[in-house]
């Protein structure tokens, strides 16, 4: 996932609710609104989840109406020179660009210290929404490997080869050995679980009866 946003996004979205304050907190549309599709893209969001985008923007509201939230961004609300306005009390002599010259650089630093804490607080925001929703990903494949009890649907009068299981959990299995079986006893329960071997095997609880399977749906 590309974790870094572009610098439109940053000024667009971030720099612009800080000097707001606030009401644009308040009125904050969500990344993905104030967003164009490109912006979204290289920012990763199209990778996030729905609850993980509503964390991300209710994150940042808090964010985009406190100036402290940010070491530098309270300073930036007082230099109108990060827009490229001068400060009508800015020092300019006709012979001497010094002083217009250090504050041109003091707001490039201001630009850029925000820039580099926003980038590393959103990076850890869709870093930690990737990490959880991994972890997710990885209890529901663990999930997939454990046994579990099922009635076949429809009816059941055993195996013979290449037979279809359709389970009430809406799971198909196919049988993936030769052997026969005829089913006589009462009751179309099953216990579908891995071997030894790490195949997976179908067994009638009314019978006792096993037999090799794979799932095809």
């Amino acid at each position: 996932m590309k974790l870094g946003l572009s610098r439109s996004v940053f000024w667009a979205v971030l720099l612009q609710g800080w000097l707001s304050g606030m009401a644009v907190a308040q009125d904050f549309p969500g990344l993905r609104e104030a967003m164009t599709a490109e912006e979204r893209k290289a920012a990763g969001l199209d990778n996030l989840t729905a609850e993980q985008q509503e964390f991300l923007d209710a994150w940042l509201r808090p964010r985009l109406a406190s100036p402290s939230t940010s070491g530098v961004a309270g300073r930036t609300a007082t230099q109108e020179g990060v827009s490229g306005v001068i400060p009508r009390d800015h020092p300019k002599t006709d012979g001497d660009n010094s002083a217009m010259g250090e504050a041109a650089n003091t707001d490039e630093d201001i630009e850029a210290e925000i820039e580099r804490r926003v980038a590393l607080e959103v990076s850890a925001v869709i870093a930690k929404a990737a990490e959880e929703a991994a972890a997710e990903e990885a209890a529901e494949a663990a999930a997939r490997d454990e046994p579990f009890e099922a009635e076949i649907v429809g009816p059941f009068s055993g195996w013979s080869g290449k037979t279809l299981f359709t389970l009430s959990n809406g799971q198909v299995w196919r049988q993936r050995s030769g052997s026969n079986y005829r089913h006589t006893a009462q009751g179309q329960a099953v216990a579908v679980k891995k071997n030894l071997m790490g195949l997976w095997t179908l067994t009638v609880l009314s019978s006792g009866r096993t037999v090799g399977v794979y799932r095809i749906d």
